[in-house]
């Protein structure tokens, strides 16, 4: 004689429930992050004076990461190397870091909380970009201009270029003429002279103002 259970079992069903359930908020964090990287990485371009809609092309954004990173984008296509492309990965955050004036450490967040340190470089009103390998170059900068107020240093500021160019011929004269400097002192302090009286400029070397007669 057989006895059958009509006990209903909901276990598998409570589980299948269940991890459907997970899948969904999985899913849904996954889109969430997803949509952040890309924000980030639209910030991080405009530091680095590029366009932020490259953050949307696949491969495109990659090539503007190398760019910026090394230099050269076209550099993104060792990634397709098997084995190469581990090394890679590693020495593209380093050189990120540096770009953006950040050491070791930082470069440590990159590589195993990328999101987080991206994250960092692009919201951080403290961090800006500076240059592959942290030398400015020229253009850098959102605005495109460097740190230098558009300069990447004094050699290519025109304004300092002149300067060095006049200090140079000061200098070579001052050596040929042993009374340059006497000269160029004596010349400069009687072409600026003021009656302490009435502020009359004098020019020479006079003994009376000629305008209120006070003695020199």
């Amino acid at each position: 004689m057989y006895y059958y259970n009509y006990k209903y079992d909901s276990f598998p069903y409570e589980m299948t429930g269940l991890f459907a359930g997970l899948g969904i908020w999985i899913y849904i964090i996954s889109i969430a992050l997803s949509v952040l990287a890309i924000v980030a990485l639209w910030k991080m371009f405009e530091k680095a004076g590029e366009e932020g809609w490259a953050s949307l092309i696949p491969f495109y954004n990659q090539y503007i990461l190398y760019k910026i990173s090394w230099g050269n984008g076209w550099l993104f296509l060792l990634m397709l190397v098997p084995l190469v492309n581990f090394v890679i990965a590693i020495i593209t955050n380093v050189k990120l870091a540096k770009a953006f004036g950040k050491g070791g450490g930082f470069a440590c967040g990159l590589v195993f909380l990328n999101l987080i340190f991206t994250c960092i470089i692009a919201f951080s009103r403290d961090i800006s970009y500076v240059g592959v390998d942290g030398l400015p170059r020229s253009g850098g900068g959102q605005n495109g201009e460097g740190q230098n107020g558009g300069f990447q240093s004094p050699y290519q500021n025109p304004y300092a270029q002149n300067y060095g160019a006049s200090a140079q011929a000061e200098t070579k004269q001052s050596d040929s003429n042993p009374n340059y400097y006497y000269q160029q002192t004596s010349s400069s302090s009687s072409a600026h002279k003021f009656c302490p009286n009435c502020g009359q400029s004098l020019e020479g070397d006079i003994k009376y103002c000629p305008s209120c007669g006070q003695r020199l």
